[in-house]
């Protein structure tokens, strides 16, 4: 079975269990929610390799979102929801001792790179939290747990440029990277991205009017950007923070 098919079948369990229980319908708190994100794919630590940060643009990032809610008591509830989420970044970074393949020319070029780095990523993810959600008074309430998303849509590439590689180890041949298409080290990991994430993720909710409301989010994945035999670059970690509005239902 694959994972399209389970997905589908857990959305079909769910609506199925709540359909046959009409006083858990009535109980849901329901939201609709559109929000802003910032943040990027961050390394696991700043090392020694990344040397400064030339520019860094997050792109034009949102989340939208329908969310329930099922009191347990008066102070406890469940949390989730679908979302759909969009992600970007483009940064470019000085770095030295970059592990790192890149493709010149017609030429595959795996080293140790000395120079700037520019990377680009776009990911198009639904979501599925699940998250305890305590209420704290009346407007408030904070909310923390767990996250499984699907991409829709990957894309990581970029390119090594005004520095020098040197090949396989730092004693190697050394190869100078220029600054144009053809001179530099390009790089496409699209297809070496993983498709199913998994994290963290915590918010508040703060209600200011009988039907609307505002929301803080975070979230960091625990899975990793790339597949667990993906070594061409060092680990990175999907974290966004979004900040937006919401509107209840009921």
């Amino acid at each position: 079975m694959t994972i399209n098919h389970r997905l589908t079948l857990l959305l079909i369990i769910i609506v199925t269990t709540l359909a046959a229980n009409a006083t858990v319908i009535d109980s849901l708190r329901l939201d609709a929610r559109f929000g802003y994100a910032v943040g990027g794919t961050i390394p696991t630590h700043m090392g020694n390799e990344i040397r400064g940060i030339n520019s860094f643009n997050p792109g034009l990032n949102f989340t939208i979102s329908a969310e329930a809610s099922y009191p347990l008591n008066r102070r406890w509830a469940i949390h989730s929801g679908l979302r759909y989420e969009l992600g970007s970044m483009d940064v470019d970074s000085r770095v030295k001792n970059y592990e790192i393949e890149v493709v010149r020319g017609d030429e595959s070029l795996n080293g140790i790179f000395n120079g700037n780095v520019r990377i680009k990523t776009t990911q198009r993810r639904i979501t599925l939290p699940v998250q305890a959600e305590f209420t704290c008074s009346d407007v408030f309430r904070l909310r923390g747990g767990l996250f499984m998303g699907w991409l829709t849509s990957r894309k990581f590439w970029g390119w090594a440029y005004d520095g020098y590689l040197r090949e396989g180890t730092p004693v190697g041949a050394k190869i100078e990277m220029g600054t144009e298409p053809g001179d530099r080290g390009d790089f496409d990991f699209d297809q070496n991205m993983r498709h199913m994430q998994w994290g963290i993720d915590v918010g508040a909710d703060w209600q200011f009017h009988r039907r609307w409301g505002m929301f803080a989010e975070l979230t960091y994945g625990l899975s990793g950007l790339f597949k667990s035999d993906f070594h061409s670059v060092q680990t990175l970690r999907p974290m966004y923070g979004s900040l937006g509005i919401s509107y209840r239902f009921k």
